[in-house]
């Protein structure tokens, strides 16, 4: 018995992860643009507000070099979020999908204000990744319906996370140009 379990032991091939096809990174020629606050009641605590405040100018040229662009910064005040603050320093991802609800999904490198060893602030190098579904379209004298959603991961370069969020924008606007992708 013991020389079958060590023949079909050596018979096996060895275990290697397999080569994977990395995801497209083709963005479309859509945009996105406004800004709003996101509110998680669930991340309050004595010191933080549970919100999040996130501003967003991004885009594709596709006429152009193809290649998406733009800013996006957060602003963030939750229980468990070592980052209070969040820049994008590159769009590396911009995909956008969807006519009547758009929904962006998009990520890059980013700047992020943590706490530092001798209390005051300091900047670390981070990755982000974001969601938002334009749920809404503004008309003056209107309100209600459904609110945007936003989402949002961010780790630091050894793969820590520093933030997370996702939830409805309870003030603002972002548009998320509708697209029949």
């Amino acid at each position: 018995m013991k020389k079958l379990a060590l023949a079909l032991l050596f018979s096996l091939p060895a275990f290697a992860q397999v080569p994977q096809i990395p995801t497209l990174q083709v963005c479309n020629g859509t945009t996105s643009s406004g800004g709003g606050t996101v509110q998680i009641l669930s991340r309050v605590d004595a010191t933080h507000t549970g919100k999040a405040t996130v501003e967003i100018r991004m885009g594709c040229d596709v006429n152009g070099t193809g290649y998406p662009s733009g800013s996006l910064s957060l602003g963030i005040s939750f229980s468990d979020s070592t980052a209070t603050a969040v820049t994008a320093t590159t769009v590396e991802q911009y995909t956008t999908t969807g006519k009547h609800s758009p929904t962006l999904y998009a990520n890059g490198r980013c700047n992020a204000t943590v706490p530092g060893t001798t209390g005051a602030t300091t900047t670390v190098p981070c990755h982000w990744w974001l969601t938002i579904a334009n749920n809404r379209q503004v008309v003056a004298g209107t309100t209600g319906g459904t609110p945007d959603v936003v989402g949002f991961l961010v780790i630091d370069k050894t793969g820590k996370r520093l933030t997370y969020g996702t939830g409805p924008l309870v003030q603002g606007d972002i548009t998320v140009a509708p697209t029949s992708n």
